[in-house]
């Protein structure tokens, strides 16, 4: 099986999301006869539940935050411990040198053992390559021994790998077990409907406890656009709210250089920032695209390849246009990170096509007369048509495996090992395993203080990530819902950049698209996984040249032939067969 989502979320805070890749190769028969000492062939976990009644979510914790209203997350309980110490678990965990250090001798850990009563050996394996891809070789090695952990947790396995485990029997489901012993993942089911489908494997079953990381800038992040306000203020400009006034108003920065410095660029994008996110939502509406799939939207239910819809032929010929105007030059395509974080850092951007102020600026300081602050979103600019949309994406708030728990079949005792994960859907929790102690890098909110979200204040900290040896970065099972990452206290004498990062969000958030035209992430069959996978490169490679020939005028929009011979790339690659793969998923989806 191969994961394919249509989207590539890309975030400050990145969520552990691995491409697409097939799994046929990994499948281990030996795993089935390895690892069965739960008692369920099933994988079910519901031979461990024992007639057991539910238990309850505890009452409030008395010394917990005040709530902003309304509030929807999790909330600081009266937990206590529940393990009584006499098996020591085995989780597979990445490592981090960096931000966790030992997990062993980690401050969170010795926390967590405390609330839970549990005793965890941690096993450290890299899943990071040195270009900082993901590399799960080592975890495939334990996968392919049959010598199995009791769970993986923050590994960043696909789903479509969750699947196969899981059907394979070397993961056990959890459904049966959290009916039983976890509460707080039940409530979380309840406050975010969508949560279970997103995770569940092709069997319908859940095999991981799942978690959720709800940025609400990132919603948007994909497809953003930033300005420079003074600058407009010096050409007498306004914000644009068309593609046209847009256009005008850099070419008043090409003619007047607000900057007053060489080398002043009205016009920015580049290597990692494409073009299309933002302006051919201007035209229609059209997710992102990489070379593991994507420029796939729902129309009524069918998926269609929106980058050989006339719509975007009108896109092209507006890029064309800025071409004509000098504006789009081939540095849209070619500058890399650092070169258009260089131009930020000395003040020569105009306009960027970016997703935040850290793509053109490093590092992003957070002193009041910091130059990115006077950078502001673009909120997207009607077409010719009427059309605005913002890319926004309804799904980037689960984790995934990346972000959770995997149990194996190994472990003799799942149910202690979810009722542990849920232990760590508590609010406590979520910041101890996210920020570290308490009272030393973060506290509960002060009463009369705000949030980013400009409700009251629920938590506020001193640094993220935490020092070293703290906390478990955001590898933990997590809850951090909207109103929970909005309730981060905003100091007004030190501001951060979560404030404006939050008000972008608030810009785009009236544009976005109707949900039920995002594809949302599926799992596509391992007999489909190769051919999947050959064209979604080759519709990758159509697309991206395409828009930099049409953009730069090495093609000519205009001319029928020229798109026509574009349009016909698709055919010869065979993309119904693409399409028909997504569709079969898409309509065989867990819900």
């Amino acid at each position: 099986m191969s994961q394919a989502d249509g989207t590539t979320p890309f975030t400050r805070r990145s969520l552990l999301k691995a491409s697409a890749v097939g799994t046929s190769a990994l499948a281990v028969p030996s795993l089935l006869g390895a690892c069965s000492s739960s008692g369920s062939d099933s994988g079910s976990g519901s031979d461990n539940t024992n007639g057991k009644a539910p238990l309850e979510l505890p009452a409030d914790a008395t010394d917990g935050p005040t709530y902003p209203s309304p509030y929807v997350g999790p909330r600081a309980r009266d937990l206590k411990p529940f393990g009584d110490g006499s098996t020591t678990f085995k989780i597979v965990v990445p490592t981090d040198a960096t931000v966790v250090g030992s997990w062993a001798n980690n401050k969170a850990t010795a926390y967590f053992e405390k609330l839970t009563g549990v005793k965890i050996q941690f096993q450290e394996v890299l899943t990071t390559a040195s270009d900082g891809s993901t590399d799960l070789t080592k975890v495939n090695a334990i996968l392919s021994s049959g010598d199995l952990p009791d769970a993986f947790m923050g590994i960043p396995l696909t789903q479509a790998q969750v699947s196969l485990y899981g059907q394979q029997g070397a993961f056990t489901a959890v459904d049966d077990l959290i009916k039983v012993y976890a509460p707080a993942a039940r409530k979380m089911f309840e406050e975010v409907p969508g949560l279970r489908a997103l995770n569940a494997s092709s069997d319908n079953k859940l095999y991981q406890m799942p978690g959720v990381n709800d940025c609400y800038h990132c919603r948007s992040s994909q497809g953003r656009a930033w300005i420079n306000k003074e600058y407009m203020d010096k050409v007498g400009g306004q914000m644009p709210t068309t593609t046209e006034e847009l256009r005008q108003l850099l070419l008043e920065f090409q003619g007047k250089n607000p900057s007053g410095k060489s080398g002043f660029l009205p016009f920015t994008a580049g290597q990692g920032n494409p073009l299309d996110n933002y302006f051919m939502q201007s035209f229609l509406y059209s997710p992102p695209g990489s070379n593991t799939g994507g420029w796939l939207r729902l129309n009524q239910g069918k998926v269609e390849l929106t980058a050989r819809l006339d719509e975007w032929r009108e896109a092209l010929k507006y890029l064309n246009q800025l071409n004509k105007d000098g504006l789009l030059t081939a540095q849209a395509f070619s500058m890399t990170g650092a070169e258009l974080q260089q131009a930020g850092n000395t003040g020569r951007v105009g306009f960027s096509r970016s997703y935040w102020w850290g793509s053109f600026f490093n590092p992003v300081p957070l002193d009041a007369n910091a130059l990115w602050r006077d950078y502001v979103a673009v909120p997207p600019v009607k077409g010719p048509s009427g059309v605005n949309y913002s890319q926004w994406d309804y799904y980037s708030y689960s984790t995934g495996p990346g972000g959770g728990l995997v149990i194996t079949s190994k472990c003799t005792k799942p149910e202690v090992l979810v009722q542990w994960a849920d232990y760590m859907y508590d609010l406590r929790s979520i910041m101890w395993a996210y920020d570290g102690i308490y009272e030393s890098n973060w506290w509960w909110g002060d009463k009369d203080q705000k949030g980013i979200n400009g409700k009251g204040a629920l938590f506020r900290d001193k640094q993220w990530p935490a020092p070293a040896g703290m906390s478990w970065n955001q590898y933990a099972p997590m809850y951090r819902s909207i109103d929970f990452r909005g309730g981060q206290q905003v100091d007004p004498k030190a501001p951060t950049f979560e404030a404006g990062l939050w008000a972008a969000g608030e810009a785009y958030k009236p544009f976005a698209e109707p949900q039920d035209m995002q594809l949302p992430p599926l799992i596509i069959p391992d007999d489909s996984a190769a051919t999947q996978a050959d064209i979604a490169t080759s519709v990758y490679q159509a697309v991206s040249v395409g828009l930099s020939n049409f953009s730069l005028g090495k093609k000519d929009p205009n001319n029928d032939a020229d798109w026509q011979a574009y349009v016909a790339q698709f055919d010869a690659m065979k993309v119904q067969d693409y399409l028909d793969i997504y569709q079969k998923a898409y309509d065989t989806r867990p819900k």
